[in-house]
């Protein structure tokens, strides 16, 4: 689908009627984020062990792109200013907002210990990020006075809503 065309439009009018619905249901950036309470923890932790299964299921190349650029920026984009270094796992990070901690299994590359390469936290098919980012099952698209953010807006001008959407689990 092209840009600036009529059906582009009406898609992306769509998708951002369908972003101020949503925005009620997920944590909006223009507020202060809160902890995310045990049970909000606890039942996000079940999504993504679910969603990995006993096979160790990984999220499709595309998606976990998309976190990665969402997390850890590149040259010309900066990395999400929530993103920590990790105490215990040197030249790794993790979601100092989410509320997961820096532990094993929250960290944002893949650790390579003992010679074995871990599982990382953009790895699993299902896991929301609290800023509703890119790559994520929690995504909701820039809006003006819903969903703010310079960096979601500068992801999703260089791969496309619609290519995001797609590519959000």
């Amino acid at each position: 689908m092209e840009e600036n065309t009529p059906e582009y439009n009406e898609y992306r009018k769509q998708l951002l009627e369908n972003a101020k619905k949503n925005a009620q249901k997920f944590k909006d950036e223009k507020i202060d984020i809160k902890d995310p309470s045990l049970i909000e923890k606890a039942a996000s932790l079940a999504r993504a062990v679910t969603s990995r299964g006993l096979t160790n299921k990984k999220a499709d190349e595309k998606t976990i792109k998309l976190r990665d650029m969402s997390c850890h920026g590149d040259s010309e984009l900066r990395p999400c200013s929530e993103r920590r270094v990790s105490e215990k796992y040197p030249g790794s990070y993790y979601c100092g907002t989410c509320g997961c901690g820096d532990k094993k299994m929250t960290q944002l590359i893949n650790l390579s210990i003992n010679g074995k390469t871990e599982y990382s936290k953009l790895d699993y098919p299902k896991v929301s990020c609290p800023l509703n980012m890119p790559g994520f099952g929690t995504y909701v698209p820039y809006q003006e006075g819903v969903s703010e953010n310079d960096r979601k807006k500068e992801i999703e001008k260089r791969y496309g809503i619609e290519y995001i959407t797609e590519n959000s689990h």
